[in-house]
Order: structure tokens, then C-alpha cells, then sequence
């Protein structure tokens, strides 16, 4: 009998291609913003997906290697994204002081984690948590002004919903999957809670793209 887990581990790569086809076909709507990445990011999230999936059931090696690269485009794009759209020129040097110091982690990873067997934890959760400090800025900047009249329109909008909720359930999970892992039905439920969280995050990708309208 398939499991709940087995069906959402089936859902989501088919999902980020569906995502990833809609940022082509809605990209002359965005292409003048910050957002002109996200293709890229999404591009390179199912790549590395499938990669990894494979490396790991092909070969039953460890694919470690894969997400530590991955990760340090995935985080500074995202940064990249928040730090052009928004226009306080204090909230972009918080966001310029959090890359200097997630690249400091990352760096540090490299340099004492067996980056070929091990992920690297560290700068994985700095990162995370420094993105969550960038959207929390961004709703800030669209309080505090026009532009929270239309954001139900707005891609960024959208985006960063679904990237809050996925970081702000997904940190403590991580951090329960690594320094306190045993193989168990609760372990089989974090998982659950993760694949959830990813569909979730994409499903508001989605919609930002069939909602979106292009910024004059």
C-alpha cells in the first residue's frame, strides 16, 4: 500500500516542473524586476532534486555533495532578489551584512565539514534564518507603502509567503533530523511535515504566477 510519505515524495519534483514552466511563460510579465532569477532558482532546484535522487537511489551514495553547492546559489539569489526590490537603503545594508556573514558560515563549512559525506548544517541554517530576517524586511517595506494595496498581484508577494512558511516550519525539523535522528515513526512524520511544507511553499509560487500582474 502506498504511504502518504511515498505520494508527496511522487508530487513534488512533477511540481517543480509545473512551477518552473509557468516562470517561462509568465517571465515577460517580471523580467524587469528582481524576481528575473526565479527561473533560475527554480531551474536549478529541480535539477538538483533529480540529481540528488538519483545519485542516492543509483548508487547509494551519499549526495551531500550536491546540495552543498547548490545551496550557496539557491540562498544568494534569494538575498539577491530581496535586496533589489527593496528601497530602504537601511534594510539593504541589514541584508548586505547577513550575506557577508552566511559566506563566512559557508566558507567555514568548507573548511572543517566533510563537505563529500555531510551537509553542511551550519550554514544551512544561518541562511535560512537570514532569509526569513529578509522577507520579515520586505513586508515591512510594503506596509509602508503602496504597494500593500495590491499585493495580492504582486510574484514577490507570493513568493516570500511561501518561502516564510516553509523556512519558519522547516528550520526546527532540520535541526531535530540532525543532532537528535533515530529511525522511527516520528522521524517518518517530520518527513511527512517537510514534503507538506514543500508543496506547500510551490503551491504559493503558483498562484503568485496565475495572479500576478505586470508592474508599470
Amino acid at each position: 500500500m502506498i504511504t502518504i510519505l511515498e505520494i508527496l515524495q511522487n508530487v513534488h519534483i512533477p511540481l517543480y516542473a509545473i512551477v518552473f514552466l509557468l516562470s517561462i511563460i509568465k517571465l515577460p510579465l517580471y523580467k524587469n524586476t528582481s524576481l528575473k532569477v526565479l527561473p533560475v532558482i527554480l531551474l536549478f532546484t529541480l535539477l538538483t532534486e533529480s540529481l540528488g535522487m538519483y545519485v542516492k537511489n543509483a548508487y547509494g551514495i551519499p549526495n551531500a555533495i550536491v546540495y552543498n553547492i547548490y545551496y550557496v546559489f539557491y540562498f544568494s539569489l534569494f538575498f539577491y532578489v530581496f535586496m533589489k526590490a527593496i528601497k530602504e537603503a537601511k534594510f539593504k545594508k541589514y541584508i548586505k551584512i547577513g550575506i557577508a556573514v552566511y559566506w563566512l558560515f559557508y566558507l567555514s563549512d568548507w573548511i572543517f565539514t566533510d563537505f563529500m559525506n555531510s551537509g553542511f548544517i551550519t550554514s544551512y541554517i544561518i541562511g535560512a534564518a537570514i532569509l526569513i530576517f529578509c522577507i520579515v524586511l520586505y513586508y515591512i517595506s510594503i506596509l509602508q507603502s503602496s504597494l500593500v494595496l495590491v499585493v495580492k498581484n504582486d510574484l514577490l508577494f507570493w513568493v516570500s509567503v511561501g518561502l516564510f512558511l516553509f523556512y519558519i516550519g522547516y528550520l526546527p525539523i532540520k535541526i531535530i533530523r540532525t543532532w537528535f535522528y533515530k529511525q522511527d515513526s516520528f522521524f517518518e512524520i517530520l518527513l511527512v511535515i517537510q514534503f507538506s511544507l514543500v508543496i506547500i511553499m510551490y503551491l504559493f509560487f503558483m498562484t503568485g504566477f496565475l495572479w500576478m500582474k505586470k508592474k508599470s
